[in-house]
């Protein structure tokens, strides 16, 4: 019953906290309250399931009674455990970021109940044991996130936000033929089945054809090049918190997925024509990202370019199809999480006092919020990779297993690209935070504690992730072991269906 309800929790309870903040529209510190109240539920319980699948459990809940071929089922394992405690981690500090930020009648009536929304769609993509259903939930979290991208009802703003919404409803139509597509040529849409049918060959053409064009769709939602030029101008014009809740969790989910279906599907066999594409893709993804974010004038402008920078170097660790390299993935992935939340909050603060997000309109912010210049040094450095932070030990962790699997192109890429964020993180510091006070247009200091404290929270995340670098790696090499034996993963859905089904038989 437990571990029934661990798994139904990340789904569940966002949609029940969603549904009971919709009449308190208007009352917005009531709708901070109980978000945060659920938030913490939602963190404990991320925290119990981490603990229950640490040691390679995988916990599997059937819905209906349904034969395996067609029935839903919702898996977490110590992949998705992992996620859905960052996932929560970095959600949590939205919602206390979100107090300060939100501007307006419409982001402060509208902004909590959209995030339990978004968070139903996320939570549901993590745990979802079938393609149809990662379909669906997708469409929630972009549902959602349509309205939240919105959210302010600026002109610019939504004129930004139309390639985000045409690119998406675009790769939803896809997604849904090559889901159609799978069904019609293997008969089943469940993960652990399409694994065992796929290992077994004899499949047609039209399969493979699918699989392929569903890896395109979750290409597109990850940003990976050549299909991400619909992120950097759509995601700066969203609110501040929703830009930052977007960044920490709309494009991981699409990594997650990658990291999911892929092993699964068979595509980590030695030998096959994915793992060189993959490198090529992700090499190309980090140089374009970070050129892109050296040629932006505004903080969240540069920031944005570096999601599509930084997502190359998940993929990367994906790509190399060994656990060394693929807990290496891993490891940036979380990291990137809090990061990259933290230098959006930062710049969204920045913005607030000096009511423009462009460089050099504000200068001196280091000697005048002196707070607020730490949260934004500790989380840049990080992206960067300095060292002890959690950004060194991702890019070192990297490195080593592009070196052990033979890419040193893309290894040596991934080291250019390294110096070339730093760069770009030097670039925003002397342009806002150093020197003499210069273009602060409204005091800061006492106005915004709720979103300085989030900033600082997830800083010190990554100074505390570089810190315990070793056990966290250690376990996400576990993680990876799990991903790439798929053997548990399948035995344990197809078992509990199979009780599921005898359990509803007459």
């Amino acid at each position: 019953m437990m571990d029934s309800l661990l798994v139904l929790i990340p789904v569940g309870l966002p949609l029940i906290t969603a549904a009971l903040l919709l009449p308190l529209t208007g009352r917005a510190r009531l709708q901070q309250a109980a978000a945060l109240v659920s938030g913490g539920v939602l963190l404990a319980s991320a925290m119990l399931l981490c603990a229950r699948t640490a040691r390679g459990a995988i916990l599997v809940l059937p819905l209906g009674g349904w034969s395996p071929r067609v029935g839903i089922v919702w898996v977490a394992d110590a992949l998705a455990a992992v996620m859905l405690l960052f996932v929560t981690i970095v959600s949590y500090a939205t919602l206390l970021y979100a107090g300060g930020s939100l501007r307006g009648e419409r982001e402060r009536r509208y902004f909590y109940p959209l995030h339990q929304f978004l968070l139903v769609g996320v939570g549901g993509s993590i745990v979802t044991g079938d393609i149809f259903n990662l379909f669906v939930f997708f469409e929630v979290m972009l549902l959602a996130s349509f309205a939240l991208i919105a959210l302010g009802g600026r002109a610019r703003q939504v004129r930004m936000g139309v390639p985000y919404v045409i690119v998406n409803l675009v790769g939803s139509a896809l997604f849904l033929a090559a889901v159609g597509a799978i069904y019609g040529a293997a008969g089943t849409v469940n993960m652990a089945e399409l694994s065992l049918r796929a290992g077994g060959g004899g499949l047609p053409g039209v399969f493979w054809g699918a699989t392929a064009l569903v890896l395109i769709v979750f290409m597109v939602k990850t940003a990976l090049f050549p299909v991400f030029a619909w992120l950097p101008d759509s995601y700066p014009e969203a609110p501040v918190t929703v830009n930052a809740l977007f960044a920490g969790l709309l494009t991981k989910v699409g990594v997650y997925t990658l990291f999911r279906t892929i092993p699964l599907l068979g595509g980590t066999a030695p030998g096959g024509w994915l793992q060189p594409a993959l490198v090529a893709i992700a090499a190309t993804t980090m140089l374009v990202g970070v050129l892109g974010a050296l040629g932006r004038s505004t903080i969240r402008g540069v920031l944005s370019f570096h999601i599509v920078s930084q997502v190359g170097y998940m993929i990367f660790g994906l790509a190399l199809f060994t656990p060394l390299a693929l807990a290496a993935g891993l490891f940036h992935t979380l990291h990137n999480m809090l990061a990259k939340t933290a230098l959006i909050f930062a710049g969204g603060v920045a913005e607030r006092i000096c009511g423009s997000g462009k460089l050099y309109a504000m200068r001196g912010l280091a000697r005048t919020e002196p707070w607020l210049a730490a949260g934004f040094f500790v989380a840049a450095m990080s992206l960067a990779g300095m060292p002890p932070l959690s950004g060194f030990w991702g890019k070192w962790f990297l490195v080593a297993g592009g070196l052990a699997a033979d890419a040193p192109v893309a290894t040596g890429i991934s080291l250019l690209v390294g110096l070339f964020t730093l760069a770009s993180m030097l670039k925003i510091w002397n342009a806002v935070f150093w020197g003499e006070p210069e273009g602060q247009r409204y005091p800061g200091r006492g106005r915004h504690h709720g979103m300085l404290g989030a900033t600082l929270s997830l800083a010190a995340m990554t100074l505390l992730m570089g810190l315990f670098a070793a056990p966290m790696f250690s376990h996400l090499e576990r993680v990876a072991t799990q991903l790439l034996d798929v053997t548990p993963y399948v035995a344990a859905v197809r078992a509990a269906e199979r009780r599921e089904v005898h359990a509803e038989a007459p």
